[in-house]
């Protein structure tokens, strides 16, 4: 059986997506033959050359919230030449399963973890016997919805497929290869789909679980054996979830390889013994969460109980004990204001991390910040956007679109370049001007940066 997997990259660079691959590894290990279509343009006469390739028995869908008006187009296309069964998973089946009902084009979709309800399906898929009552999957039957139960959760991860990477561009893989030890995140942050996930997992297992040491270190050694990648990437939410089987990982680490690599962290995470250890095992990047440097609005909003003293630490930390620090940083979010941007800038100043993202707030179905985003009306219609970087789809009065796409833009000068007194008079105008001068004032802005502040950095007159 051949099998078409699309998951749309649109916009995006390309890369291994660790979910896929043990997807993938799972077909590959049944015999089933699978192809991947992850493309980073919107093109359906390339779509379509690919998909005549071969004669596929199935296609599988996976999609985030961003890229699923590319695939939802994609399978409007597939069905005006091919009555082939679609399923269509990943994080926004998942939280928005409702899709299989609003469009015809989908067969089926598969919600949460998919693991054992692939593997039931291509079975049951393959010796043509009827699947409608796989768990953890909903199908649409003539006019009927068939929506059953959630399955319950993989207790032990060792037991999971190891990922297949091949079906990857080379592209892909030399651009960023994701790995991951665990699933589940131990926090509830309101703009993540943990805390929905933890909701539709209720009763079905323990949420947060983690691979053995040896598992952990059996899969990034295959990975490095085939692939001799430059560096990889951590992807779990958060790394450091237990400190001693964080330690002993890093311990097991630096005795098979000195490849660098990236991971996430909390900040109440790290102290002088983790950092000791991640530095001797060579990594490169320590991602901290921040998203924004007002106490009150990060532990109302987003339910972050972190303290800025606890952030100026950890940064404190990474810089000493020289670990390239990056901080994630959001602006946008529902009821936020310029003055609390403000107050993200002041923070990154006092840390002064060595890179940077500044994301602008994309509300994802299923999050709690989404359903509050909705309940203060603040999001008009199921709008969607493949660009959580320069554009937001909210809509408040407090806050409106230009100014917080101008804020996002203005970050890095804001906190690394911008000079105390002339930062004062731009913020406060940027407080109070009216839209309709938007456009005069950023020109004469660019001015002023160009032809007096720029110099006088260079000279050393304004610090």
């Amino acid at each position: 059986m051949n099998i078409f997997f699309i998951s749309p990259s649109i916009n995006l660079n390309p890369c291994a997506n660790y979910g896929i691959a043990v997807l993938c590894g799972i077909i590959k290990q049944k015999g089933y033959s699978v192809d991947l279509y992850q493309p980073t343009f919107f093109d359906l006469e390339e779509f379509r050359k690919k998909y005549f390739e071969k004669d596929y028995s199935l296609c599988l869908v996976s999609s985030v919230t961003n890229q699923w008006p590319y695939a939802l187009k994609y399978l409007k296309d597939l069905r005006k030449y091919s009555d082939i069964v679609a399923i269509v998973g990943g994080p926004h089946a998942t939280s928005r399963p409702e899709i299989v009902e609003e469009n015809k084009e989908i067969n089926g979709i598969c919600l949460g973890e998919g693991d054992i309800a692939l593997s039931e399906f291509l079975d049951k898929f393959e010796d043509k016997v009827s699947f409608y009552d796989i768990k953890s999957m909903w199908f649409r039957n003539d006019s009927e919805i068939i929506r059953n139960k959630i399955c319950n959760l993989i207790e032990n991860l060792d037991n999971t497929v190891f990922p297949d990477l091949s079906v990857f561009s080379t592209e892909a893989i030399e651009n960023r290869i994701s790995v991951m030890f665990s699933r589940g995140c131990p926090y509830n942050c309101t703009y993540c789909c943990n805390n929905g996930l933890r909701k539709l997992y209720s009763g079905k297992g323990k949420y947060v679980r983690i691979k053995s040491v040896q598992r952990a270190i059996e899969e990034v050694n295959k990975i490095i054996r085939t692939y001799k990648p430059t560096e990889l990437n951590f992807d779990d939410d958060t790394f450091i979830k237990d400190k001693n089987w964080t330690i002993s990982f890093l311990n097991e680490y630096k005795k098979l390889t000195r490849t660098p690599f990236n991971c996430n962290s909390r900040p109440e995470t790290l102290d002088e013994e983790v950092c000791h250890h991640l530095y001797e095992a060579n990594c490169k990047t320590l991602c901290v969460g921040i998203e924004n440097g007002n106490e009150e609005f990060r532990r109302k909003i987003y339910k972050r109980n972190t303290s800025n003293e606890s952030i100026k630490r950890a940064f404190s930390l990474l810089h000493k004990y020289k670990l390239k620090s990056y901080a994630f940083n959001m602006v946008g979010a529902p009821d936020e204001t310029y003055d609390l941007y403000r107050d993200t800038v002041k923070l990154n100043r006092e840390i002064l991390p060595k890179s940077h993202q500044i994301t602008i707030y994309y509300p994802y179905p299923g999050t709690e910040l989404y359903d509050y985003a909705k309940l203060k009306g603040y999001i008009k219609n199921d709008a969607y956007s493949d660009d959580f970087i320069s554009k937001s789809i909210l809509q408040m009065k407090q806050f409106p679109r230009w100014k917080i796409q101008y804020a996002q833009k203005m970050f890095y000068y804001n906190v690394f370049r911008s000079p105390s007194k002339l930062s004062k008079i731009h913020h406060l105008t940027i407080n109070y001007i009216p839209k309709r001068m938007f456009p005069l004032y950023k020109s004469l802005h660019a001015f002023v940066w160009k032809t007096i502040v720029k110099s006088a950095l260079l000279k050393k007159v304004i610090l």
